[in-house]
């Protein structure tokens, strides 16, 4: 696949730049480029390749503006194509038990895909396009709330940090390149992008140099990681790994 013209080297004060979300359409355009990952361009912030329009300029600025989070909250984190949408419907379903048990034929999950079930802090908030909005849809959800993020811990607002219990969920890095790989080739297509000419190989470089869609991956995992080893009790903070070959998950408790 051809490659458009990017910034080859990273500048440094630009990737860590502090938080000052409100300017960030400013800043935006001078963080190094990635358009090598379809189907979004991707700008380094913080350490990290995030999409340009969805949660840099939008997504990003809305939730660190206007979501206030409750101490019952429980976020649900990933790094994308790593169990979400797994994790999204076990989690509905546990916290939604008593007015769905899980034999009812009229379940949710029966017929609704979980992420139409549970809101993605980022994604809802670049969505809507509006803080005030996206500020009011959350608020209007009854407690206990179960929200996802994709966002690397590190850029999370400090206030979700100190309130809220946070699941993690993590995959084997070689499963989720190639299950990013199939998604991406499949969703481009989607918002006019020519994919076919995107090989795994390509993939795999700009995988394993950390130039994807919230990347690296193995930057954002060590994050969850060692926030939970650094901050034991607060706020709490559970990994779960799953393994797409082995079908099997691992529920890792504190103090392992």
């Amino acid at each position: 696949m051809a490659s458009s013209s990017r910034e080859d080297e990273p500048r440094e004060g630009a990737s860590a730049a502090a938080p000052t979300y409100a300017g960030m359409a400013d800043l935006v355009p001078a963080l190094p480029l990635e358009t090598r990952c379809p189907p979004f361009a991707l700008r380094q912030y913080g350490g990290f390749r995030l999409p340009e329009a969805a949660v840099l300029l939008r997504g990003m600025p809305a939730l660190h503006a206007g979501f206030a989070p409750r101490p019952d909250d429980v976020l649900l984190a990933s790094f994308p194509k790593s169990g979400t949408t797994w994790l999204m419907a076990l989690a509905f379903a546990t916290a939604h038990r008593a007015a769905h048990p899980p034999s009812s034929g009229d379940h949710p999950l029966r017929r609704t895909n979980p992420h139409d079930l549970l809101k993605f802090l980022e994604v809802g908030a670049a969505l809507a396009g509006r803080t005030d909005a996206t500020a009011a849809e959350l608020e209007a959800l009854p407690s206990p709330r179960v929200l996802a993020t994709h966002l690397p811990y590190s850029l999370l607002p400090p206030s979700v940090l100190a309130a809220n219990r946070i699941v993690y969920v993590c995959r084997d890095p070689k499963d989720v390149l190639v299950s990013s790989w199939l998604f991406t080739r499949g969703a481009s297509a989607g918002v006019g992008v020519d994919t076919e000419s995107f090989s795994l190989s390509e993939a795999l470089e700009l995988f394993r140099e950390g130039r994807c869609f919230y990347g690296p991956q193995w930057r954002h995992v060590l994050e969850y990681w060692e926030a939970r080893a650094a901050a034991p009790r607060a706020p709490p903070l559970l990994p779960v790994c799953c393994s797409s070959r082995t079908r099997r998950c691992c529920v890792t408790p504190r103090g392992t």
